[in-house]
Order: C-alpha cells, then structure tokens, then sequence
C-alpha cells in the first residue's frame, strides 16, 4: 500500500511538472509573435480604422499588398489571409475585424480550385492550427479549439503549442524574442525565398494534367457565409483569383471548370467576381520569369506589380467604370493570346 502511494504521489508531482513546463512554454508562444502569423498586436491597434480587408490563402498572403492599395486607393486595408487558412479560420478573423471595424465597406476573397477542393480529413489540422497562435483573446482562441478541433486531434494540438513554445522560449533566452511581429505589414508576409524555376516549354506541357472536379459542399456552404458575414456588417464582398504562372495556366486543362463554377456562383450570390489569371495585362505586366516565386504564387516584385492591377480595378469600379473589358472571358480564350505553341 505505501509503494502504491509513493507511485501515485511520483506521477502527481511528474503530471505537475509536466504542467507547468509545458504552461510555461505554451505562454511563451501565446504571449509572443515569434512566428510569421502572429499579427494580433498589429490587428488590435489598428482597430477601428480599417476600411478593406482581404480574407484568403497563401496566394493573397504573398500576392496583396496593404501598403500598395492604400496609396493607389487612398484607404486602410489590412490582409488577413494566411498559409493553409482554413475557411473556418478565415470567417473567425473577418467577423472579429468586421466587429471592431465599423467603416469596412469592402472585403476581398480570395477564391481558387483549391478553396473547393480542401478536404478537412484528407488535409488534418495543420491549417487550423496556427489560429490558435493568432488570437489574441483567450476566450476566442478556446472557442476556436473546441470548434477546429476533434478530440483525436488534442494530443497534436498540445504538440503544436509546446514544441513552438520551446522555440520561443530558445528565443527568449537568446535575446532574439519579440511581442510585436517584425515581419508582416499590414498582415502582408513578404517571401524572401530565391525563386524556383518555372518550366516555360509550353507546347509540350499544354493541357498535360487535370485538376479534380469533387467540390466539398462544405467548402461552398463556408464561402456563403463569408458573403452572408460582410453583408450584415454592410461591406461589400468581391470574390477574386490572384495570377498563376502561365506554366500553371497551360498546363491545366480544365481550369474554365472552375471558372464557370466561381462566374455561377458569384451571379446567384449577386457579387462580383475577377480572376486576375484571364486580366487581358497579366501576360505583359506578370511574367514568369520576373514576378513568380513558384508555379502558384507571386514574388514581392509580382505582388507589388498584382496589387497595383488590382487597385486599378477596384479604381474603375468607382467610376462605374466596365471592368470586364480587362479581362478575357475564359482559359480558352487566354490559350490563344498566350502563344503556348510558338
């Protein structure tokens, strides 16, 4: 009986431990903004003053820049995208900024194949995950976790806060630690990575694979309430497809799917919807060579180049200029104005 004690009261004071180094470094990460994504402190002080916002994955983390669009629009936009955001997580951050925005009247959302596509089981949590690091309030971030997240999934959660709360308390204790990100601007992360080479024999590679045409009816019913979101804090939501390489254009053959399933979408949704991959300029004023960092996303020169096309739209439509005049109507189209097999 006294071992079975002394056993229990080992494992007690073990578990307590436990508890407290992993507290400990869990508050290391929470309170910090060592990571890329954490931009809460950037967020709350900008709180009220905001008036576009844009909502999406790495395509617009890398492609929209804040700084870009408020000088050639004359506004306060902040980007809320992120690596593998979630839809989920996306909805979670616009309806806190919607909230203590008041004067936000427009929100872009970044839409692409892959924004149907997302499997939640296939993908894991690993979208997911990095929200808990980018709410700053605690109530938020519980909510988030009991929503995001299904009990098999705990122990990689606990993983994921504790091996970034090391990281940061390594951080701290080499001096290197911060509480204010000194990354991001205005929510946009600028990738400083060498740029890959893109493949450019196009008349080898055209039409070469197929992207899968299984829309996840979730996916859909989450993109309706992100609209539904910004109408009942009267902003106007605009769905938008950033540029992709030409190499990723040709060699996709069924890319108008998707194409018409956003243009049917967006009519019976009564919004409006560009993709920047079929703008009549992209081809000249984003080349492969000069604006790309992989096949699917923009460099910091491509993002500047993009935002500046996109500030140009969003110009025209308060002229109540025709915007679809810059635009082709289709990959089809584009595959002749492309020159892919000379």
């Amino acid at each position: 009986m006294r071992n079975f004690k002394r056993i229990l009261k080992t494992a007690a004071v073990f578990l307590l431990l436990v508890s407290l180094f992993s507290a400990f470094f869990i508050a290391c990460y929470l309170r910090g903004e060592n990571f890329h994504y954490q931009d809460g402190r950037e967020r709350d002080a900008l709180a009220g003053e905001l008036r576009i916002l844009v909502v999406g994955a790495s395509y617009s983390l890398f492609g929209i820049q804040p700084e870009v669009l408020n000088e050639r629009v004359g506004t306060s936009a902040y980007n809320l995208s992120g690596t593998l955001l979630t839809l989920r997580g996306r909805y979670t951050l616009l309806r806190q900024e919607l909230e203590r925005n008041p004067k936000v009247y427009r929100v872009l959302i970044e839409v692409s194949p892959d924004t149907l596509l997302r499997d939640r089981e296939e993908e894991g949590s690993k979208g997911d995950l990095p929200m808990l690091g980018r709410l700053t309030d605690s109530a938020a971030r519980w909510d988030y976790f009991r929503e995001a997240f299904s009990v098999s999934e705990w122990p990689e959660v606990y993983y994921d806060l504790v091996s970034k709360g090391i990281e940061s308390a390594l951080r701290l204790v080499t001096g290197s630690y911060t509480t204010e990100n000194e990354i991001m601007v205005l929510g946009y992360y600028e990738n400083r990575n060498p740029d890959k080479p893109i493949p450019n024999n196009y008349a080898e590679l055209y039409a070469a694979q197929r992207l899968p045409e299984e829309i996840d009816p979730e996916n859909v019913a989450w993109l309706e309430k992100l609209i539904e979101l910004c109408r009942d804090h009267g902003a106007e939501p605009i769905l938008l497809t950033t540029p992709q390489s030409k190499y990723y254009n040709c060699v996709f053959a069924n890319l108008d799917y998707y194409q018409t399933w956003y243009e049917d979408f967006a009519k019976a949704q009564g919004v409006a919807y560009y993709n920047f991959n079929l703008a009549k300029a992209k081809l000249e004023r984003l080349p492969d060579e000069s604006c790309f960092y992989d096949t699917t996303h923009l460099n910091a020169e491509g993002g500047r180049i993009f935002t500046q096309m996109l500030a140009e739209l969003l110009n025209l439509r308060h002229r109540n200029g025709n915007t679809r005049a810059l635009f082709y109507s289709s990959y089809e189209e584009l595959t002749h104005a492309s020159h892919y097999f000379q």
